[in-house]
């Protein structure tokens, strides 16, 4: 089967839905890039928690001062980095189980996924809920045990940032029973009506969940752990990525500067609407406001995802081994960044400096620590580089 080399790449001589299908062993560069930045901006999402306006009281530190920057920032980054990250791995799942088949590709899940999640869970989400149960002045039972026991496995469950994983694991089992049919012909619906479909189903799924709870409410179905307005979008950014896989949907040329300027245009009216929304209908309590809502947080979500995808393609699309070496080495700093991240933004209270030095340097420092402990430990270890 010839070969062409195109900006770096190895292209098949076969075409798929009009472009040169990309070689599957091949890496795709700007994803390495895209995978950086989506775990960055939930460590940043996580550190403005603490020093943005109206901080919720259940949040594990809270700063004394805060800031309406820092709100806004929350409002926006907490639309678009979970598809993203949700996508991501749709994308790389068909080719894993391509290349294992069902029974291992479950085994190496379990093995990556499942034993990591477990730990997170079992091991630390407990000292989360202990530092919510301080910041909200609720009485603590006199042992750990008996905080596991009456509070964590009671009124105080939570997983903290591990649910990703959960949920996670949770999609790669459903797929590796139903993956089959994203290995076969390319589809000829287009990606922009996937999109449009994607954003009009999850916005029904939203309004309809915030007619039972809160959009926010975080809950238990067996084991996993999730918000019931965004389980259903994030299953379809991971159906997304399985079908963009298939359908080669990056195989073409980078995108122009018309659709980079499309993508500004589309994620600032979506994050402006998500923000005006919040400071002027923070209730939300008719239905009209539910659905605007609704309406407005998944576009929001798709527009944002999409924007720095298509950034990271225009810019990032090429190889780089610091990209490549943060790219390898998010998963360990996604799992071990609330480990850090509060202790520091603790620690920073005392200090008299202004909010937004602290913000950086709790957000820096606990990228750079996470990073390191990752590539020099977590990825090197014996028995812990089998898990991440």
């Amino acid at each position: 089967r010839g070969c062409v080399r195109e900006g770096g790449h190895q292209y098949n001589s076969r075409e798929r839905g009009g472009f040169l299908q990309q070689t599957r062993n091949e890496r795709v560069y700007f994803f390495d890039g895209y995978r950086t930045l989506a775990v960055a901006s939930v460590l940043a999402l996580h550190a403005a928690m603490s020093y943005k306006a109206y901080v919720p009281d259940w949040w594990y530190v809270i700063n004394p001062e805060n800031s309406m920057f820092f709100l806004f920032w929350v409002l926006l980054a907490n639309t678009g980095d979970m598809p993203a990250i949700f996508f991501m791995a749709g994308f790389f799942a068909p080719r894993s189980l391509e290349k294992r088949g069902p029974a291992l590709f479950l085994k190496e899940k379990a093995l990556h996924i499942g034993i990591p999640w477990a730990i997170g869970v079992l091991a630390f989400a407990p000292l989360f809920a202990m530092a919510t149960w301080r910041s909200l002045n609720l009485p603590l039972p006199d042992t750990y045990l008996e905080f596991v026991r009456d509070v964590w496995l009671g009124p105080g469950y939570q997983q903290s940032h591990f649910w990703f994983l959960g949920v996670l694991m949770a999609f790669l089992v459903v797929f590796a029973a139903v993956g089959r049919a994203y290995s076969g012909a390319a589809s000829t619906v287009s990606p922009l009506r996937r999109l449009v479909c994607w954003w009009a189903v999850s916005s029904v799924a939203f309004f309809l969940s915030s007619l039972r709870w809160h959009p926010d409410l975080w809950i238990p179905l067996g084991p996993i752990y999730f918000q019931p307005a965004r389980i259903i979008s994030y299953a379809l950014a991971f159906h997304l990525g399985a079908v963009a896989w298939r359908d080669g949907w990056f195989d073409g040329p980078a995108p122009s500067a018309g659709a980079l300027a499309t993508g500004a245009a589309a994620a600032f009216a979506g994050g402006w609407s998500v923000i005006h929304l919040a400071m002027n209908y923070p209730s939300k309590d008719t239905l009209l406001l539910k659905a605007a809502h609704a309406a407005s947080h998944s576009f929001a979500s798709l527009a944002v995802a999409a924007l720095f995808l298509l950034l990271c393609r225009a810019l990032l699309d090429r190889p780089s081994r610091i990209v490549r070496a943060l790219s390898d080495a998010s998963y360990g700093i996604y799992w071990l960044h609330q480990m850090v991240l509060m202790p520091a933004v603790y620690l920073l209270i005392p200090f008299d400096i202004p909010i937004g030095l602290k913000f950086t340097v709790a957000l820096a420092g606990t990228y750079a620590v996470c990073a390191a402990a990752t590539l020099l430990g977590l990825k090197r270890l014996p028995v812990l580089k089998r898990f991440f």
